[in-house]
């Protein structure tokens, strides 16, 4: 739980950010708002604290975010390249929105962060209940192949959808 005057250090960031402040530990809350200074604009905090989680978010140790109008790629490679997080997690959505997981974790460090990427799916059903979520795991190694062989593509969608196929190509050739 982060104290008044901890609170009052940052620069970006405030107790009414987030949905369970009270949960949040200093140590991501403060490398978010460093982040945030880096990037010059403030994200939409989807997820924070999660009562009863045995991960990060129930630790109080992660933030989830979106951040509309950046590239979702530009902005994950910034929180690799930042050394402020010690996991860092992209989403897309089939899109091309993107979302991301940072958190402070203790087993691992910032210069050698956990870090994973993926599709994710979620359609919102009848009841509110989130429905299929897929996650390919190894799609940041996937991303970062595309990016250091394929440069000239910047869009996001085609970037994706080669990813998926490198992914399932390297996929069956372990399954035998």
């Amino acid at each position: 739980m982060l104290t008044a005057p901890q609170w009052n250090s940052l620069l970006h960031l405030r107790a009414g950010d987030f949905q369970f402040p009270d949960g949040m530990q200093f140590s991501i809350v403060s490398a978010l708002d460093r982040f945030i200074g880096q990037i010059g604009s403030k994200p939409e905090i989807i997820s924070d604290y999660r009562e009863g989680d045995p991960r990060q978010h129930g630790k109080g140790l992660a933030i989830d975010t979106a951040w509309p109008g950046q590239n979702p790629l530009e902005i994950n490679q910034a929180a690799l390249d930042s050394h402020l997080f010690s996991g860092v997690g992209i989403y897309v959505n089939p899109a091309g929105v993107g979302s991301h997981h940072f958190d402070t974790r203790v087993e691992r460090s910032v210069d050698a962060p956990a870090r994973w990427g993926g599709i994710i799916e979620h359609p919102t059903q009848a009841d509110g209940s989130v429905g299929k979520v897929i996650e390919y795991t190894t799609m940041q190694a996937v991303i970062d192949l595309i990016k250091k062989n394929l440069g000239g593509i910047t869009s996001l969608v085609p970037m994706v959808l080669i990813g998926i196929g490198l992914w399932l190509i390297l996929r069956s050739g372990h399954s035998s």
